[in-house]
């Protein structure tokens, strides 16, 4: 009886160990995403709270396992592997801005379209909420050519770091403006507001903020 509680207490630690060790792991892992850039063992241990040699072990084990690789002494996710986690948090991301876009158009009347841009790669339309009164006047393919135009609200936005706006020159029938918020991968999300020409403006910036804040808030939500 005495052998066999030993052994069970034995099998139990090697238990309690690898557990300890595949959230380490994780951890190293989700401070990498968030870094999205290469990072040294010194600078992960600290930020996951680990001792650096510990920190080196795991990420030996995961370099073996193909998870991430070491570049001039710093560590990085593989490509695969960020890009996995960059395609997840953009579905996190259309989730939680649809719900927020259709409730202010229901609360305005405005259409909303929801980009993310990523340096050196064209935009990508991950939301969008018609408002009756664009309706006819914007359509999917138009928006597109719209907002891939050069004096579009979207890359003023994105070129200036702020809320910007354009009135008829990205597309004749509507006025635009924009708003940027730079995203945890990397990239930037850019929330646009299209009405019809001489609707003002002014009373829809305030609500665009708004908006761009309860999406953050509702990302910040999701993480583990």
């Amino acid at each position: 009886m005495a052998d066999f509680t030993s052994e069970h207490v034995s099998a139990s630690g090697r238990s309690g160990h690898n557990d300890g060790v595949v959230r380490s792991a994780f951890a190293l892992i989700r401070a990498l995403v968030q870094a999205q850039c290469p990072v040294g063992v010194t600078r992960l241990a600290a930020a996951v709270g680990l001792p650096k040699t510990t920190a080196h072990r795991i990420l030996e084990q995961l370099a073996r396992e193909g998870v991430v690789t070491r570049r001039d002494h710093e560590w990085a996710l593989r490509t695969a592997l960020s890009d996995l986690s960059q395609a997840s948090y953009r579905a996190d991301l259309a989730g939680v801005a649809q719900l927020r876009m259709h409730a202010l158009t229901r609360a305005t009347g405005a259409t909303l379209f929801l980009y993310v841009h990523s340096p050196g790669q064209p935009l990508n339309a991950v939301s969008r909420s018609y408002g009756a009164r664009t309706v006819g006047a914007v359509t999917a393919p138009a928006q597109r050519r719209a907002a891939e135009h050069p004096a579009s609200a979207v890359w003023r936005a994105l070129n200036l770091g702020q809320l910007a706006a354009e009135y008829g020159e990205a597309h004749p029938k509507v006025d635009c403006m924009a708003t940027p918020m730079a995203l945890p991968t990397g990239d930037t999300a850019i929330l646009t507001l299209a009405e019809p020409r001489g609707v003002n403006l002014e009373p829809f910036k305030h609500p665009l903020d708004r908006t761009i804040a309860l999406i953050l808030s509702d990302l910040r939500d999701l993480e583990p």
